[in-house]
């Protein structure tokens, strides 16, 4: 095993901040950290925190940012609905750090502007399921904005909540995954069928 070495040049820098950050913002969240946890773990001067990054707040969106950019590559470029919440399930289950970061930084008290600078895979889940309704295939009387909204808080709420869910919905007699993968199934169902 080779001895770990101190990130040189700003890119290696940056890389080792960013993936420093996202590590520690996940396990204690953005308010538990502080920059020197977050220089010490890259194994780089703190100065350089603030030097690259500015403050630890544009740090947070940085990461958030980094990690929707994670996503986007996982999901690809799905053509239907279903395919995409399907996509955008399993990307989730991938960079769990993403969900983990964004719930801390909302529970903690500590979003303090943009979440994040785009919402890609949000607008395109819409338009797809736009899509869907111009062709008759989905009813148009519900608003896609809603539908995505909605899914998308189940989701992250089943991510989220697990624990206190699944027990207290006498669920918790299989892997969560699997679950989790159960429910979301249900809430298709429901969507497919409201749209015949």
């Amino acid at each position: 095993m080779h001895p770990k070495t101190r990130p040189t040049g700003k890119k290696d820098v940056m890389n080792a901040i960013l993936i420093a950050a996202t590590d520690l913002f996940a396990e204690r969240g953005v308010a538990g950290v502080a920059v020197r946890d977050i220089a010490a773990r890259a194994d780089v001067n703190h100065g350089l925190v603030h030097r690259h990054f500015g403050s630890k707040e544009n740090l947070r969106l940085q990461v958030q940012n980094h990690l929707m950019q994670k996503i986007n590559a996982d999901i690809g470029e799905p053509d239907d609905y279903a395919e995409a919440f399907l996509r955008g399930v399993a990307a989730l289950r991938r960079n769990e750090a993403f969900w983990k970061v964004l719930a801390r930084t909302f529970l903690d008290g500590q979003f303090e502007g943009d979440v994040q600078s785009a919402f890609p895979y949000l607008r395109k889940m819409i338009a797809l399921i736009a899509a869907a309704q111009a062709d008759g295939r989905f009813d148009k009387s519900l608003d896609p904005r809603l539908l995505v909204a909605g899914g998308t808080a189940m989701v992250l709420g089943l991510f989220v909540f697990a624990n206190y869910l699944l027990p207290g919905t006498g669920l918790d007699d299989r892997p969560a995954e699997e679950t989790q993968d159960a429910i979301l199934q249900a809430f298709m169902d429901i969507l497919i069928q409201e749209a015949k």
